[in-house]
This record gives C-alpha cells, structure tokens and sequence, in this order.
C-alpha cells in the first residue's frame, strides 16, 4: 500500500485496537475458571454467529468455491486457532505485561515478511527502525521489570510468540486474498477456528466438567463478542484497506490504550519513561504507516 493513511483509517486503527487491546484483561479473568484451551474455542463459537450476521447484513456471502473454502481454512488456522490457543495458554504463565511485548514484535516481523510474499509491500529501513522504536517504547511504557521473570518464563513466551508470528502470516495471506469480502474472512476465521479448536479442548481438556462464574462467563461473552467477533470483522476491513504492514500497527497501541485509560479512569500517574514509551510508539507508529517508495518497474526490454 503506498498511498498516506486517511482519517478514517487510523479511526478504524484506534477503534480495533482498543477492542483488541482488550482481549487481555478479560481473558485474565476468564482463564482464571475456564481451561486455555476451552476459552479460545468459546470464543470462536461465540463469535462465529455474530460474525455471519455482520457478513450477512453487509450484503456478502461465505464463497461457494473449494479454493475459497481452503483460504478460510488457513485464515481460521493463523489468525483463529493458533492465536486464540497460545494467548490463553500463555496468559498462564507469563506476566501480562510481557504478553504485550510479545505482541509489540508484529511490526517487525510484518515489516520483514510482509515484502517476501506482497508485492506492494516494500521493505524499507525507516520502517523497520520505527517497528523497532514502537517495541522499544511498548517496553518502557509496561515497564522493564516486565522482563524481569522473562528467565523463568521461556516457555510462556515461546508459545505466546506463536500467536503474533502466526497473525502476521494470517494477515499477510489475509491480503493476498482479494475474491473474499472482509466479513466474510471474519465468519470463516470463527468457523474455521472453532472445527480446530473445539476437538482439542475435549482431547486434552474437560469442558463438560467446568462450572465457572458468572463473573467468568461474562468476561467469555465480553471477550467473544467485542473483542472477537467485531474487533476481527474490523481487523479484516483494515487489511484490505491499508495493507498488512499498517496494519500491524494495531498491537503497538495495546498497551497504550491499556496505560491512557488508567490514567484517565483510574488516576493513575505516569512515571516520565512511560512518556518517553508513548513518544517512541507514535513515532514507531508514524515510521511504519509511511508511504514507502514506489518499486521501480521491470523493464521488459532484452539488455
């Protein structure tokens, strides 16, 4: 995408990302009675019906061909299954804080890959400085005591790293899908997620046998609904909007929306490093969302 960002394009930004950013914090309270595994697939079938009502009340439809049905397979394996599983395992392990650092690599791992597989996409330095400026500014925002445990915590961050390596292979094979509508890649990814991950929670979990609280479903519905079901339909029309590396700036604003809403709602005062994270992510952020240079073309001319 070489064309600048509009308005309604970082508005669309903002909004996905407070609905994603707020994923954690109820799956933290979700997972604390409901087993890993279970709530990732809870959230797909929450999320899946919800899903197909938006696609349908837009107009579009699932596709009716066998190589559409396999780019929703995928779709529902790298930014559905994968994902959902290694967050909630994750969030057992490891410090929430360092979740969010996890998540702060997806600019750089976007701005490496995305030019591999997209042609319009185009590796540039000052991208990759600003992907690395954001996951340095996410650091010190959270705070480095965030990587105090982090010896302690390998396996966590293994698998949770599983989740942004496997969404920014998602939504670069997201893009390269143009014949599928934005909700109708949200729907698949939720249907698709769900045939995944659902056989997994009874092999290897009992979700029959769980009795959480009201408090715990409410965080699951919260969590399935808006942070799912609509965050994603949204995740999806930012792709084809403004392409895989932008987009991928949506984790950079997690934990500044989770940091500005508990200065906001709860009073909470910043150090002066959490001002120098915020500066670091806005620039990392205005870096990566540049316009990058335009491909020269190929010549078809014999030298």
């Amino acid at each position: 995408m070489n064309r600048a960002m509009t308005l309604s394009d970082w508005s669309l930004l903002l909004v996905t990302a407070l609905l994603l950013g707020s994923t954690f914090l109820f799956l933290n309270i979700a997972i604390k009675e409901i087993s890993p595994l279970t709530s990732a697939a809870l959230r797909t079938l929450i999320a899946a019906p919800i899903c197909w009502g938006v696609m349908r009340a837009f107009g579009a439809r699932l596709p009716r061909t066998r190589q559409g049905w396999i780019a929703l397979f995928w779709l529902g394996l790298l930014t559905g299954a994968i994902p959902f599983g290694a967050i909630s395992w994750g969030q057992q392990h490891i410090e929430s804080g360092m979740g969010g650092i996890m998540f702060g690599t997806m600019p750089i791992l976007t701005v490496v890959l995305a030019p591999l597989f997209l042609d319009e996409e185009t590796f540039t330095s000052r991208r990759l400085a600003g992907g690395v400026a954001g996951l340095v500014g996410i650091i010190l925002l959270i705070g480095p005591s965030a990587l105090a445990n982090a010896s302690d915590q390998v396996l966590g961050i293994a698998i949770t790293f599983l989740a942004p390596f496997s969404h920014t292979l998602g939504a670069i094979y997201a893009r390269r899908q143009t014949n599928l509508p934005p909700p109708a890649m949200a729907t698949g990814q939720m249907v698709f997620g769900a045939v995944i991950l659902v056989p997994l929670a009874f092999v290897a979990e009992s979700p029959l046998s769980l009795n959480p609280s009201m408090g715990a479903i409410g965080a699951m519905l919260v969590a399935g609904v808006f942070c799912t079901a609509i965050a994603m339909s949204l995740y999806f029309v930012i792709v084809r909007r403004i392409g895989a590396m932008r987009s991928s700036l949506v984790p950079l604003f997690f934990p500044v929306i989770a940091v500005v809403l508990g200065a906001v709602v709860l009073g909470e005062r910043l150090p002066l490093e959490a001002f120098i994270g915020l500066a670091l992510i806005l620039a990392g952020a205005l870096a990566v969302s540049s316009r990058a240079p335009a491909k020269p073309p190929v010549s078809d001319a014999n030298p």
